[in-house]
């Protein structure tokens, strides 16, 4: 299963779509960029068999509260509180279970990938960036990848996506200013 993006710059503020273009999910960031504790609000659409009434909607299906480097932000998902450990040396990892089905997960920042935390090392879902497509000869749009076995947690896997991907574009435009 692929979801893409429709703003691979900012998963804070885009649109989760299937293959055919169908928006899924959106992630939406309020507030002026200097606002220092911003709310992301993820939402998913809700199905609609109505052929006359055509308009997506969509519920609430997690917040994500971002606060600073002394304060750890806060995940709501499916209005419970959900604690995302750091892990690794350089922090580099982010550890969850999923609620109701008691597993593991850990996304590795680094590598874009979510795998089961169980030492099997079983790949959950993979992120990739979008690519122009110079060295292929074929662009290719931003996605994330859920791998078979766990379409069932593509809601999880999508908010703790944003919630990590958010870490790692921090964390890499920190390490551009210190080489500039």
């Amino acid at each position: 299963m692929n979801l893409y993006l429709t703003n691979h710059a900012n998963v804070r503020n885009t649109n989760f779509c299937n293959a055919d273009g169908q928006v899924m999910y959106r992630s939406e960031t309020a507030g002026s960029v200097f606002a220092p504790n911003k709310v992301t609000t993820i939402y998913k659409i809700i199905p609609n068999d109505t052929l006359d009434d055509m308009a997506d909607r969509f519920t609430n299906l997690a917040t994500i509260a971002w606060r600073n480097i002394f304060t750890p932000s806060r995940l709501t998902y499916e209005g419970l509180r959900m604690p995302i450990a750091s892990k690794g040396v350089f922090a580099q990892h982010r550890v969850f279970t999923a609620p109701g089905d008691g597993r593991s997960f850990k996304w590795t920042l680094g590598v874009w990938r979510v795998t089961l935390n169980n030492g099997s090392k079983t790949m959950v879902a993979q992120g990739h960036r979008s690519d122009i497509g110079l060295t292929t000869g074929r662009p290719s749009q931003a996605r994330l990848e859920i791998f078979p076995g766990f379409e069932h947690l593509v809601d999880l896997i999508l908010v703790t996506y944003i919630y990590a991907e958010k870490i790692r574009k921090t964390r890499e435009k920190a390490a551009q200013k210190r080489l500039d």
